[in-house]
C-alpha cells in the first residue's frame, strides 16, 4: 500500500514537470477539495497507535502527512507523558488542552502547573519558546491534547530544534506496543479524549 502511494506520488510529480505552472494550480486546489469533501471525517482514538519518538510518546489524529484526512492544515495529537518529555524549541501560537493527570510544563525556564481542563497557550516570542513537560501525578501518566495551524509555524519561520531527548527513548520505544495503558489512557473511564474535551468544556461553561 506505500509502495502504491509512493508510486503514485512520483507520477504526479513527473507528470506536473510537464504541465503549466497555472494548470498545477487547478489541479492542487482540486485535490484539496475533494479531501474536503471525501476525507475522513470522524477519526477515533482507538484505531491509532501510540508512538514514541526522542520528544515523547504521542497519538496523532491530523499531521501534515497524514492520509485522507478531510481537513488538511491542522496537527492534533495527544501526548502521554509518564514522567518527563522531552524539550525542543518552536514557534508558539498553539494551545495544549490538558485531560489526565497532573503536572507542569517549562516555557523558557518558567514553570506553569496544570490539571484537566486547563488551557494552555505557547506564546508567540523571538525565536520561539524552549519547552519541556513533566507529570507528578503518581497514580498515572498525564495526557494532553494539542492543535496548531500549520501554516502559522510556516509564516513564522518553520522553526524547530531539539534541546534534550527523552530519558530512555529509545528502549521505552523498543517495548511499546502502541496501544492504550489499561488503567485508562483514553481519558475517563476509556472515554476518547475528543469525547472528553467536548464533555469538560460543556460541563465548565454550565457552571459559569
Amino acid at each position: 500500500m506505500v509502495e502504491r502511494e509512493q508510486t503514485r506520488l512520483r507520477e504526479r510529480d513527473r507528470s506536473e514537470e510537464d504541465r503549466h505552472p497555472y494548470e498545477v494550480f487547478f489541479s492542487t486546489f482540486a485535490e484539496r477539495r475533494n479531501l474536503a469533501d471525501s476525507g475522513q471525517v470522524v477519526i477515533k482514538g482507538k484505531d491509532l497507535p501510540w508512538q514514541q519518538s526522542r520528544q515523547g510518546r504521542s497519538k496523532y489524529y491530523l499531521h501534515m502527512r497524514a492520509e485522507n484526512r478531510a481537513v488538511q492544515d491542522w496537527m492534533v495529537f495527544r501526548k502521554d507523558i509518564q514522567t518527563e518529555s522531552g524539550a525542543h524549541t518552536h514557534q508558539g501560537g498553539l494551545v495544549i488542552y490538558v485531560t489526565r493527570g497532573a503536572g507542569y510544563s517549562v516555557f523558557d525556564g518558567v514553570e506553569y502547573h496544570w490539571k484537566p481542563g486547563d488551557l494552555l497557550i505557547l506564546p508567540v516570542k523571538p525565536g520561539g519558546v524552549e519547552h519541556q513537560h513533566f507529570n507528578y501525578d503518581d497514580s498515572q501518566s498525564s495526557q494532553w491534547i494539542a492543535f496548531i495551524y500549520i501554516p502559522f509555524l510556516f509564516q513564522t519561520g518553520s522553526m524547530l530544534a531539539q534541546v534534550k531527548e527523552q530519558s530512555n527513548w529509545r528502549e521505552v520505544a523498543a517495548t511499546d506496543t502502541g496501544e492504550d495503558d489499561p488503567d485508562g489512557a483514553d481519558g475517563e473511564a476509556g472515554e476518547d479524549p475528543i469525547v472528553a474535551v467536548t464533555r469538560i468544556i460543556g460541563e465548565r461553561a454550565g457552571d459559569g
